[in-house]
């Protein structure tokens, strides 16, 4: 293997999906693909051995599904996942849940099935290379629900019928959404992945990003019109790949700025209401390619562009070398931070 590959593992029961993700990721020379698994206890079992950098995980598989492996996995090995589902909308229940399981991002599978993914991969792999210059913090929201000895119970089998795994997966108590109602459920929560911005003036609403490291969440508001915007900016400049910032604006500190400001403004709020509030942008503990640093730089690319729209920034929370999950709200000017060891702060 060559020096400074990301070792990546694919998780995933259906072949085809398999197939098309090894081969499609690993035409970028810096992603080896070291193993694949169909469902959760077997990329378990392998995890020692193989030791990935990034996992790509799917959550409807048979024995022990995403949520399981998740809540099995995090407490011991902490490696950023993730997550591919077709159930993993950035407003739906089981997308906040895989966040507060310690997933580190997410995409949804499209619509067309395993035949339209190769779209997804260019996707996939900025999200691999930015995963993998990152520390997994453990989850904030809730405690494992197993020991991380007991997350390596063996495949043997028990007096019954039931293998160990089988036992301690019964345990779990994290099941998929079972009717088409909870596999539609929605949230007040808007989960930002890598990348992605989102504007809202609906009462109620939450934008949220978990985790962020070396990314940026720019956070603007326009309190006369009850308006919130926040981008999870990934890169500073969108000179350094034109073609990617015309499909994926929101990956840029000046092309998601940009952008959020002119839809704010077309939903009625002048320019001038409008001020600005930024956290994240921390040193990273990996140096991966040129992403070393890349914190600061982005968090320095955010005010830039800010300042050449005239826009203040009244909030700051930037550098160091932890992560943050962050978020506001539609009617509220605060800009809230957690981070597991830190507490609860306000910006």
């Amino acid at each position: 293997m060559a020096t400074g590959q990301i070792k990546v593992m694919i998780v995933d029961d259906q072949a085809l999906v398999l197939d098309i993700l090894s081969k499609g990721l690993s035409r970028d020379p810096m992603i080896h693909i070291v193993g694949i698994a169909t469902d959760g206890q077997v990329a378990l079992n392998q995890l020692e051995r193989l030791k990935p950098d990034v996992i790509i995980l799917d959550m409807e598989m048979p024995r022990m599904n995403g949520l399981q492996f998740l809540d099995a996995m995090i407490p011991r090995y902490a490696i950023p996942t993730i997550v591919l589902s077709a159930l993993t909308h950035k407003d739906s229940q089981l997308t906040q849940q895989v966040f507060e399981l310690g997933a580190f991002d997410f995409l949804a599978k499209p619509q067309g099935g395993a035949r339209e993914l190769p779209k997804l991969i260019i996707q996939l792999l900025t999200k691999i290379r930015i995963a993998a210059t990152h520390e997994v913090s453990r989850p904030v929201f809730r405690k494992p629900a197993v020991t991380a000895d007991e997350a390596q119970v063996p495949e043997t089998k028990t007096a019954g019928t039931q293998t160990a795994a089988g036992s301690l997966i019964a345990r779990l108590h994290l099941s998929m959404p079972s009717s088409e109602a909870e596999r539609k459920a929605k949230t007040d929560q808007m989960i930002i992945g890598m990348g992605a911005y989102e504007i809202s003036n609906s009462p109620g609403k939450v934008l949220k990003i978990y985790a962020l490291g070396s990314c940026v969440g720019v956070a603007l508001f326009c309190p006369s019109k009850s308006m919130v915007a926040m981008a999870h900016v990934v890169l500073p400049a969108s000179s350094s790949d034109p073609n990617k910032a015309h499909s994926m604006p929101g990956y840029f500190a000046d092309t998601a700025i940009n952008k959020m400001v002119d839809r704010m403004v077309a939903m009625g709020c002048p320019k001038g209401r409008i001020f600005a509030k930024i956290a994240g942008g921390a040193k990273t503990a990996a140096k991966v390619g040129d992403c070393f640093e890349i914190g600061q730089r982005n968090a320095v690319a955010a005010k830039e562009t800010l300042a050449q729209l005239g826009i203040r920034v009244l909030g700051e929370d930037t550098g160091g070398t932890f992560s943050r999950t962050v978020h506001v709200a539609v009617g509220d000017s605060n800009y809230y931070l957690i981070h597991p060891e830190k507490g609860k702060w306000i910006i």
